[in-house]
């Protein structure tokens, strides 16, 4: 989609010299582009302090590895799921376990482990499942790398709907950031690991494999919201781009699916 202009986030006008793949390139996206739609300094922003801690420091960390997703670089990646110091936005939980992991070329995914007493409580078999509790900064990377997402395939089907004021809260929500209130976002188990890789095959002098990076859909409900839904592994998430409060008829919105909202309310954090 091309459409010189102004920024559909920054509303500046431009420089526009770079493509805007609207999932990163990274998660394999070379059809959905944008072209001078999102300009040079947002691009820049965005992954930087979006789509990076998203891919590096959430649960999408862990899909990447474990779906052998290389980088632009073609390396396997390696995440570890420690979070910054942010100041007024609380980042880590004491429940959760700082872990990473690590991809493969023989298919396989291992757990990185530096603390003992993780490390002691596996032996000991005090310990067989690791936690990743959500906080806010957690929150609030995912949505805005979703709403982001949404908002550019709302552009790439009609970039004139995309820029009026109804998107206006989530515009602003995904370009600055919030140190006061998170957007909330539902969420859900959808399909089974088994589904997301083919079967190994033998093709020009070695092994290949189908594997399903990520998916995504997007919707206008019938009092006219549009929500966006966008999917690693079994990990499905959804969030309305026109509304920003916690709708519960939205927990029943996918068939098949039970939603969850996953949200801190403004006065808890």
């Amino acid at each position: 989609m091309e459409n010189k202009g102004i920024c559909l986030f920054c509303k500046g006008d431009g420089p526009f010299n770079s493509v805007e793949h609207i999932v990163p390139a990274s998660l394999g996206n070379d059809t959905d582009i944008l072209i001078g739609i999102v300009c040079d300094k947002c691009q820049n922003y965005f992954g930087r302090e979006i789509e990076g801690p998203a891919l590096h420091k959430t649960p999408f960390a862990f899909w990447r590895t474990y779906l052998g997703v290389k980088t632009k670089r073609r390396k396997l990646p390696t995440v570890t799921l420690d979070t910054p110091e942010t100041g007024r936005i609380p980042s880590h939980h004491s429940h959760t376990d700082v872990i990473g992991f690590t991809a493969h070329e023989d298919w396989s995914t291992s757990v990185d482990i530096d603390d003992p007493e993780i490390v002691r409580a596996i032996i000991h078999g005090d310990k067989n499942r690791f936690n990743l509790v959500l906080s806010p900064w957690h929150l609030i990377v995912m949505g805005r790398f979703i709403g982001k997402m949404g908002l550019e395939y709302v552009a790439m089907h009609d970039v004139s709907l995309a820029t009026t004021p109804q998107f206006d809260a989530l515009r602003k929500y995904v370009r600055e950031g919030t140190v006061k209130s998170i957007w909330p976002l539902f969420w859900g188990h959808h399909g089974s690991l088994s589904d997301l890789k083919g079967d190994l095959l033998y093709k020009k002098g070695g092994f290949e494999q189908e594997v399903e990076c990520y998916r995504w859909a997007l919707g206008l409900t019938k009092d006219d919201k549009y929500i966006f839904a966008f999917a690693m592994g079994t990990d499905l998430l959804l969030i309305c781009l026109s509304h920003s409060k916690p709708d519960p008829k939205f927990s029943k919105i996918i068939q098949g699916t039970n939603l969850e909202c996953i949200w801190y309310p403004d006065t808890t954090w």
